[in-house]
C-alpha cells in the first residue's frame, strides 16, 4: 500500500513540477505563483519518501517537519535541506498580496526539485514485468 501511495504523489509531484516549469518566465508569472507550484512538487516528493521509508506522512506543508521526518527515519537529509525554503510558498507567500520577491532562479530550483524526483523515483523496484 505505501508503495501504490508513493506512486501516486509522486505522479503528482510530476505534474506540478511540469507546472512549475511552464513558469519560468517572470514578466508573466509572479514568483509566488511559480514557488508554490515548486513547494507542491517538493512536499509531495518527501511524503513520497517518507512512505516509501514506512512513515505516514502528516497533512503539512512544512518541508522542514518533513524533512525532519526524514531524519528521524535514518536519512541523510543534508543534501536537501536547501529545498525548505520553498515552505514560505505553501502558505505565507501566497496569501500576501505583495510578499516580498526572492528573486530565485527559476530554472535552477526546476532543476533542484526534478533530482528530487529522479532521486526518489529510484528508490522504487521496477513494475513487474506483464504476461499476457
Amino acid at each position: 500500500m505505501a508503495e501504490a501511495d508513493a506512486l501516486a504523489l509522486l505522479a503528482i509531484a510530476r505534474r506540478d513540477l511540469q507546472a512549475a516549469q511552464g513558469m519560468t518566465d517572470t514578466t508573466t508569472f509572479h514568483e509566488a505563483v511559480w514557488g508554490f507550484q515548486v513547494q507542491q512538487t517538493i512536499e509531495k516528493a518527501l511524503k513520497a519518501w517518507l512512505y516509501l521509508c514506512g512513515v505516514e506522512p502528516p497533512f503539512t506543508h512544512d518541508l522542514v517537519a518533513l524533512l525532519k521526518l526524514l531524519q528521524q527515519a535514518g536519512i541523510d537529509i543534508a543534501p536537501h535541506r536547501d529545498l525548505a525554503r520553498f515552505t514560505d510558498f505553501a502558505v505565507q507567500i501566497r496569501y500576501d498580496h505583495q510578499p516580498d520577491l526572492q528573486n530565485l532562479d527559476r530554472s535552477s530550483w526546476n532543476d533542484r526539485a526534478e533530482a528530487l524526483l529522479t532521486f526518489i523515483e529510484a528508490m522504487l523496484p521496477p513494475p513487474a514485468l506483464q504476461v499476457y
